[in-house]
């Protein structure tokens, strides 16, 4: 539900910063009339899903006794070892910068030139966060994966049973920032016309959110660190790929390698036009 109100809280600040300025050149092509209502109905309908996913995640009682955290693999192990005196204030302080990485595209209306194509960028960052929630669901329905704590022994037995308890695969929290961080660069250096090594500085800036939110994730017993790298992953693929799916490619005019007559006394001359 948060990450529900902070979009709407997203929209409703972006359209009251969004300004008429000169005309400019789109960088996207966005078609509103399907994009945004189908996108934001998937959005609306990923709350069914993470109800049905709390129920389908389920731990009884001889299942989270049978749990050996020393089949865990030896990278993530040791998160089914931390002390439990923390998690409470780790999983606070994730939920918080999930929050603040939600917002951060609103930072975008910023741009002049960005503010101008607001609704088609708000349209893309919806469609940006369906296309991770499908990734999301898709990975938490089909993989069923204890969280750390329902390995550590120094929790007790009937705070690992239940509902919510085998959805650890991959961590929606650090997909969810990354997605929103990865957009907001993608948009500004796409805007921009940022290349090369200053496109990946800002890439790197964009990775600091949803990292800091993966490893508190892990502090909070929640999930395993491939499960905050998988999600990283899908996160920033997410909020990268679908801008550029809807980037308008720019014809090259004025270039051939094609030869022509000069009609002298040379005969053939090749020639490239830019």
């Amino acid at each position: 539900m948060a990450k529900i109100f902070t979009l709407l809280l997203c929209i409703v600040c972006t359209c009251s910063f969004a300004q008429k300025t000169d005309e400019h050149q789109k960088i996207y092509r966005v078609h509103l009339g399907y994009e945004l209502p189908a996108s934001v109905a998937a959005i609306g309908l990923s709350n069914l899903g993470f109800k049905q996913l709390g129920k389908i995640a389920s731990l009884s009682e001889s299942e989270a006794a049978a749990l050996d955290p020393y089949s865990i693999n030896s990278f993530d192990r040791p998160i089914a070892f931390l002390n439990p005196s923390g998690f409470e204030n780790a999983s606070k302080k994730s939920d918080l910068l999930l929050n603040v990485a939600l917002f951060s595209p609103a930072l975008l209306v910023i741009d002049k030139k960005i503010r101008h194509d607001w609704l088609d960028l708000l349209t893309m960052y919806v469609v940006t966060h369906a296309v991770d929630n499908a990734l999301y669901f898709a990975a938490q329905f089909s993989v069923r994966r204890p969280r750390p704590f329902t390995y550590n022994p120094e929790v007790a037995l009937q705070d690992k049973v239940g509902d919510g308890k085998t959805n650890s695969f991959f961590s929606g929290h650090t997909g969810f920032a990354a997605a929103s961080t990865f957009y907001a660069a993608k948009v500004y250096t796409d805007y921009n016309h940022v290349k090369g090594w200053k496109r990946m500085m800002w890439y790197g800036i964009a990775s600091v959110p949803p990292a800091v939110v993966g490893f508190y994730r892990t502090r909070a017993g929640k999930h395993f660190k491939t499960d905050v790298i998988t999600g990283f992953i899908a996160g920033a693929a997410s909020g990268i790929l679908v801008p550029e799916l809807h980037r308008i490619k720019k014809k090259k005019e004025n270039l051939s390698f094609a030869p022509f007559y000069s009609g002298d006394a040379s005969g053939i001359t090749a020639t490239l036009r830019f």
